[in-house]
């Protein structure tokens, strides 16, 4: 089957009511804090806080609980006109302008529908395991609100840029929104209705694979809504709306497309005598790194995150960090790291991926020269003070990675494997409050 994309009567929020989108948007409900959280709360009367992670309170029921408050305000938003819909069925152009390490870049998709495919069918591919938790409260919100409030983020590969050749007229006009300052970014949406493009787009896309970066639990959830639906529905047609779900789709050769590192802190873990402990690891090289006079130890990780990118190759490379003023970097041959990695029935390919050596290789292998211990793993973003939680005694090791190539992760989600957990970190993020896709329309 065939990759089939849809335009998207889109819901937007009124302008004349919501003048400001930076306002109302934020990031998606899987990174919100409990503070930032509350923060959003009190921003706006109409901020999606109050759609994707409304309030909950004590006295909640089964009738009454933050998923039937949020469908209960989305339908009153949608009545007296803070949100409205489109006229007629779009796909939206996004584009993203941010800064990274003090370079300013551009990431441009499309925001538009996808019919659902089970895994299988070899249309649509994940490359990261999910939780049941967090989908079981999504089916909840998505079931009560007959919406897609957020879309799912996947990624395609077209060295030849054809789509954008079909879109350039698009872009050379003037969005029909423009947001700046949001996540310190600008934020801009066009919109294609003309049918003769939409076709091109369709036809262009038609043949591509999509691989899942971001949203794993929301395209698994829109999948079981679908099913639920079907069986409600079995008169439907294939073209019900509950068929498909709100995806932004972008090309992995744009110029702006950036994956980052997921750092992790190891808890409950001591390692007393590192370097020594190193040292038997036959099959790892082993290099200290100084931290130097009057470097802070924000500057030294930068310093340190900076050497494992320009150290990428055809190894795995890390930095680890137990404290004091020296480092570890350890590189690991990727042929050699097949050998040691406890995972029997993965691929070649899965075995030689960092996090994989991390996890199934390095860890495991410390772990077996130390006392009896359970250790707990947290994850941070590249420039969190992973090596101060570690200095304040909030953590025993710190260890960095740098960024799974795209086309590792390609390769890994095609041959049908999920990476180890926070294995990718796609930046930056997308915001909810832009568009939402809702079935009854």
């Amino acid at each position: 089957m065939p990759t089939h994309i849809a335009p998207l009567a889109g819901v937007r929020y009124s302008r004349r009511v919501v003048p400001d989108l930076g306002t109302i948007m934020t990031p998606p409900y899987d990174v919100i804090s409990n503070a930032e959280r509350a923060a959003y709360m009190v921003q706006s009367p109409y901020s999606m806080i109050h759609l994707i992670l409304g309030a909950e309170h004590a006295d909640d029921t089964a009738d009454n609980n933050r998923f039937t408050r949020a469908a209960a305000l989305l339908r009153e938003w949608r009545r007296t006109g803070v949100l409205m819909q489109e006229r007629q069925p779009a796909l939206y152009m996004y584009q993203q302008e941010f800064l990274l390490d003090g370079v300013a870049l551009r990431r441009t998709g499309f925001i538009g529908r996808v019919r659902l495919a089970d895994y299988q069918e070899g249309i649509i591919f994940p490359h990261e395991q999910t939780f049941a938790g967090p989908k079981a409260d999504l089916l909840r919100l998505w079931r009560a609100c007959r919406a897609n409030l957020s879309q799912v983020f996947a990624v395609y590969g077209d060295a030849t840029y054809a789509l954008e050749a079909v879109l350039a007229p698009v872009l050379a006009q003037p969005p029909r929104c423009d947001v700046h300052h949001w996540q310190e970014g600008a934020h801009r949406l066009w919109l294609v209705t003309d049918p003769q493009v939409l076709a091109q787009v369709q036809q262009v896309m038609q043949d591509k694979p999509l691989v899942i970066a971001d949203g794993h639990h929301r395209y698994e959830t829109a999948l079981a809504l679908r099913d639920e639906l079907r069986q409600q529905n079995p008169a439907a047609q294939a073209t019900a709306a509950y068929e498909y779900v709100m995806m932004y789709c972008a090309n992995i050769y744009d110029p702006g497309m950036r994956v980052l590192p997921t750092h992790r802190l190891i808890q409950h873990m001591p390692v007393p005598h590192l370097e020594a402990l190193l040292h038997q690891l036959v099959w790892v090289q082993t290099e200290v790194q100084r931290r130097a006079a009057h470097e802070s130890l924000q500057q030294w990780q930068h310093r340190l995150e900076t050497l494992l990118r320009e150290r990428q190759g055809p190894h795995s490379t890390f930095a680890v960090y137990a404290g004091g003023d020296c480092c570890y970097i350890l590189t690991v041959p990727r042929a050699v790291a097949v050998q040691w990695v406890q995972s029997p029935h993965a691929s070649a390919a899965w075995k030689q991926l960092d996090v994989s050596v991390l996890h199934y290789a390095l860890l495991p292998a410390l772990q077996a020269m130390l006392p009896a211990t359970q250790p707990g793993i947290t994850y941070a973003r590249a420039g969190d003070a992973v090596l101060h939680t570690v200095a304040c005694g909030d953590a025993d090791l710190a260890v960095l990675l740098h960024p799974t190539p795209l086309d590792q992760m390609v390769t890994i989600a095609m041959g049908g494997e999920r990476m180890p957990h926070k294995s990718t970190y796609f930046y930056p993020k997308l915001p909810t409050g832009l568009v939402m896709n809702c079935f009854d329309v």
